[in-house]
């Protein structure tokens, strides 16, 4: 539907109300009454005499005025329509009037000038109606607009369009003089019949809000079911008193039309959303279905605690009807409105949802008050007013008597009742904050918050200074916590209170047990983080290391060798011409001096990384190795083999890392070892490849340190994350490395 089309319907659904309203009010003419009651809400019920409800204008009639005669005439002669005459503005109209005043009825003759109706007067009167029936207009509009194309959106918006032309009928129903020959009841019928045509829309609503795309086709027949259901609650209405009323009674029964159609129409809507939501296909569609069902059932939930049910029991309602429908139509409209057009669903429904049951909760134990304080006053004969007002200042004394005694606790204690406050404030703290910082203010917040004068973190197994410390030790109580992360104990926390305030007792255990919890997290980030700090240090210095050695390496050996290469080039050059013979032997001294230099660019890539990984793999090079190492020693000294099963392939790094530490092992075991006979063994599982390397030596000499060679091996582990260990004895050494699959496939 085009956007034009859109403001057109939505200005026509305004139109009808205010257009009807004006048109038939505006030009009624009325006595400046309202005599109609619904016989269904409990009204006066019709008789020889009609009591005044309302009046409007400068009407020399009151509220509560019976009427027993309108011109001399008897007021049920003219409810059974045995007299009749048109009325016009200007005329007068005689009334017999019974009054009471002071406790006793009197009796008067009134005569009341006909005038137009004061609508004007009555909209001022009746704000609160207009108001409703304004937020009913806008919440239509504002679904239909939102999503014209939806069934339910355009019932909700007929509904919002039909509904407040009832205020025709209630407040501004019929009039003494419609019941003496004014307008007679056919505008008063009219309004009923529209107002229940309205809430046939809203059934069509409730219906199809949880239906799909194209259901409405399949099943038409709930289109006319919808609208005809108020109707079968008036026929339901009409059958029960057609044989128990008689005369006015039975005239004031039969014209009352909204009011038996809405006692239909309330449960079957929520029946209906019920069984849309069991029925619902969709997440979004339950959602929907779920909140509006729960604002309409909240909603006339709180119409009945502090509305109907305590003006049955004390009277009064706790507060006027009009205040109430203020208080409780627009959340109902607004939850109706997001459940149409399906707005953040997600986050506005559950947050619905708890204040729906926060405020079940309060509407019950407040109306249980009000009817205990009811009948406590009856029986103690005790004004119910002044009972509900102690019981308001109780409830306002309350919280500021809590309030007191938190604040006294806080000032003696500090938060240590509050756990979860402190945790809060400690998780709450800038993630931004460099680790170094980060235990200092956390100790900050634990000794403002808990009055501590001293706090510190201690690592375990170290008596020297702490990790992180607040405050100075002032000799008051002392508890330490064990910090925890991951099943570990990585620290201590030690506490200290202020001298002038009390210690930790065994109350505060889950204060503390939380506080270690979250203080071992952020203790074990920051040596996380420590550690994350020294390993990218390692990486740097290796690299610079590296890049060092082959600055090194160019600079004073293949440097020098290219600017030789060059001059002797230029010799041989100049040779050529003069002195070709010369010029031979130049170039072939070029040629071993240029193979001599291709040896060293080898040997430098060889230190990147060895060119045999690459051409034959992690296996098939350390068994090359073993073989020229066989060779070169001619049968004498150590032999090494290598064992492996199905190692292959590996990641770049794992390989260079094994392959270095398979060497450096190898060649310790030839220096130091006096031993015969070496095995290299690699081992592979999911996670992580192993490498061991054993020798038939005589081990290392107790209380030996550590060389070059072994501190190689072990960083070239730690660098992927593994480890590698050296175990000796007078029967040989075994080098083991650990070293995992998964760092080296991420790098």
């Amino acid at each position: 539907m085009a956007r034009t089309a859109q403001v057109l319907v939505i200005v026509a659904a305004w139109a009808i109300p205010v257009v009807w309203i004006g048109a038939e009010l505006g030009t009624r003419p009325s006595d400046g009454t309202v005599v109609w009651s619904s016989p269904v809400a409990g009204g006066d019920e019709w008789g020889s005499a009609v009591t005044v409800r309302r009046t409007y204008g400068d009407s020399l009639l009151l509220p509560g005025d019976v009427l027993l005669s309108i011109d001399g005439r008897p007021l049920d002669h003219w409810l059974a329509g045995e007299t009749s005459s048109d009325v016009s503005v200007g005329e007068t109209i005689r009334y017999h009037v019974r009054r009471v005043e002071d406790g006793s009825p009197r009796e008067y003759d009134r005569t009341v000038t006909v005038t137009h109706f004061p609508l004007g007067r009555a909209l001022v009167a009746d704000l609160p109606q207009v108001l409703v029936a304004l937020l009913l207009l806008v919440a239509g509009s504002v679904a239909f607009y939102l999503r014209p194309g939806l069934v339910a959106a355009r019932a909700f918006l007929g509904f919002a369009s039909l509904v407040p032309i009832g205020l025709a009928s209630s407040p501004w129903g019929l009039g003494a003089l419609d019941l003496a020959g004014g307008r007679g009841y056919w505008p008063h019928v009219v309004a009923q019949v529209v107002f229940a045509l309205g809430l046939g829309l809203a059934v069509l609503a409730a219906a199809t809000l949880p239906t799909p795309r194209g259901w409405l086709s399949r099943h038409p027949w709930v289109v006319p079911a919808a609208l005809a259901l108020p109707f079968a609650g008036y026929a339901v209405w009409v059958a029960a008193v057609s044989t128990g009323e008689e005369g006015a009674a039975r005239t004031q029964a039969l014209l009352a039309v909204a009011a038996p159609a809405l006692v239909v129409v309330v449960p079957a809507a929520l029946a209906v959303l019920i069984f849309g939501y069991l029925r619902a296909s969709s997440r979004d569609t339950r959602l929907a279905t779920r909140l509006a069902l729960m604002v309409l059932t909240a909603g006339l939930g709180l119409l009945l605690l502090l509305g109907v049910l305590p003006e049955r029991v004390v009277g009064d309602p706790v507060l006027p009807f009009d205040v109430l429908m203020l208080l409780v139509v627009p959340p109902i409209l607004a939850g109706v409105v997001v459940a149409l057009v399906g707005y953040r669903l997600d986050v506005i429904e559950p947050n619905v949802r708890r204040a729906v049951v926060q405020g079940a909760v309060a509407a019950v134990f407040g109306t249980a008050f009000v009817v205990v304080a009811a009948t406590v006053g009856r029986a103690a004969d005790v004004s119910v007013g002044s009972i509900l007002a102690g019981g308001v200042a109780a409830l306002v004394v309350l919280p500021l008597a809590v309030a007191l005694q938190r604040r006294v606790r806080h000032v003696v204690f500090g938060d240590r009742e509050l756990p979860r406050s402190v945790v809060a404030e400690l998780r709450r703290l800038d993630s931004s904050t460099a680790p170094s910082e980060a235990l200092t203010e956390t100790l900050s917040v634990l000794c403002r918050r808990l009055h501590l004068s001293h706090a510190a973190i201690q690592l375990p197994g170290t008596d020297g200074p702490a990790l992180a410390s607040y405050g100075e030790p002032s000799g008051g109580g002392r508890v330490v916590v064990d910090l925890v992360a991951s099943g570990a104990t990585i620290g201590s926390l030690h506490l200290e209170t202020h001298p002038l305030r009390d210690p930790f007792g065994r109350g505060d255990r889950r204060l503390l047990e939380d506080v270690g919890a979250q203080v071992g997290a952020l203790v074990q980030a920051v040596l996380a983080n420590r550690e994350l700090q020294r390993s990218r240090q390692a990486l740097v210095t290796a690299r610079e290391e590296e890049r060092r050695r082959l600055r090194r390496d160019l600079h004073d050996g293949l440097g020098p060798s290219l600017a030789t290469m060059m001059m002797r080039l230029e010799s041989a050059q100049e040779l050529i011409a003069t002195d070709p013979d010369q010029a031979a032997v130049a170039l072939g001294g070029l040629a071993d001096l240029a193979h001599d230099d291709i040896a060293e660019v080898r040997r430098l890539v060889e230190g990147l990384r060895p060119g045999v990984l690459d051409q034959l793999g992690l296996v098939s090079a350390l068994r090359q190795r073993a073989a020229q190492h066989e060779q070169a020693a001619g049968g004498h000294g150590l032999a090494w083999r290598v064992e492996a099963e199905e190692v292959e392939p590996l990641p770049a790094a794992v390989e260079v890392a094994a392959y270095r530490i398979v060497l450096e092992a190898v060649t310790n075991a030839v220096r130091h070892s006096h031993a015969r006979e070496c095995v290299v063994t690699l081992r592979r599982d999911d996670a992580q490849l192993r490498v061991r390397i054993g020798d038939d030596g005589v081990g290392m000499a107790e209380g030996r340190p550590a060389g070059v060679g072994l501190s190689s091996m072990r960083e070239r582990a730690e660098e992927l994350g593994g480890t590698c260990t050296v175990a000796s004895d007078g029967r040989g050494t075994v080098v083991e490395a650990l070293l995992p699959l998964r760092a080296g496939e991420d790098s």
